[in-house]
């Protein structure tokens, strides 16, 4: 089996990090056996001939990608000129905004075969081994996609319990001297979860209320790996990295008994910090 990922364009004056959620995929695609490629379009200029020629060369048996929704359009456009070149290819996308409108998603989108829902890692897993077999997509949870006319939605999974149990974001798919050249952080999570209800964020419908947390030790080694490929700037895209500040505490102790030097953001409420934490996180 062999998927080839796309990051769709993502406007560069909102300095993307790499994408993160694809390197995700990419990781359980390749557990599940897959050979992987990254076309990278944020800081590659996308042109359908580029991607058709990319494609013939690698010749995969799916693409695959993920947007929100500022970059929805321009993905499904991608994956509409990947079905103009090669109509047998299954195509899949997944992340917030597909998630939260699947059925108008797979409707309105008819080069969109399958929309993979939520967190997608346990997903993919299962279903690599039956891409091209499309009667066994019904049993596959986790996913929706069109049954002739009529729109099929799988249920979708339980929350990942067990963060450490995911494989490590693979990296090495990733156009790494471009980043660089740029200066875009790399990010990492260190957690998935926020237990707020805030109105404007719809955050938790794709990870939920209750807060899943990394070793530390496996962050560190995760952290040690990006420095190992040049990056220096790290932002911790966790939906609330403070929740804990016994678990802050534990990252921060396992960084600096490391001796890990590197800048770092993260994202956090006013009320959930304090000056000693502060000065623990600098």
């Amino acid at each position: 089996m062999k998927v080839a990922l796309i990051a769709p364009p993502f406007p560069l004056d909102e300095a993307p990090s790499p994408p993160l959620g694809l390197c995700y995929v990419a990781a359980a695609f390749r557990e599940a056996g897959a050979e992987v490629i990254l076309l990278d379009y944020i800081v590659e200029k996308y042109t359908p001939e580029k991607m058709r020629k990319s494609l013939e060369e690698f010749q995969p048996d799916a693409v695959g990608t993920t947007a929100v929704t500022m970059n929805f359009k321009g993905a499904a456009e991608i994956l509409g000129d990947v079905k103009a070149f090669f109509p047998e290819l299954i195509t899949i996308i997944g992340g917030p905004h597909v998630t939260f409108d699947s059925a108008n998603t797979l409707k309105q989108y008819p080069a969109i075969d399958v929309v993979a829902l939520g967190e997608a890692e346990s997903t993919i897993k299962e279903f690599t081994p039956q891409i091209l077999n499309r009667k066994a997509w019904h049993s596959i949870q986790g996913i929706s996609f069109l049954d002739g006319k009529n729109l099929v939605n799988n249920e979708r999974r339980e929350f990942i319990k067990d963060l450490d149990s995911i494989a490590q974001p693979v990296r090495d798919i990733l156009s790494v001297s471009r980043y660089l050249a740029l200066g875009f952080p790399v990010s990492i999570i260190t957690s998935r979860g926020c237990p707020y209800r805030c109105i404007f964020c719809q955050g938790t419908r794709m990870v939920g209320h209750k807060i899943r947390y990394r070793e530390a030790e496996q962050i560190a080694d995760e952290i040690e790996n990006i420095l190992a490929l040049g990056f220096r700037r790290i932002n911790i895209a966790d939906d609330f990295f403070t929740s804990s500040k016994k678990r802050v505490r534990m990252l921060c102790e396992e960084i600096k008994r490391r001796n890990i030097k590197f800048e770092w953001a993260a994202f956090a409420r006013v009320n959930s910090v304090s000056h000693e934490l502060l000065e623990m996180m600098m």
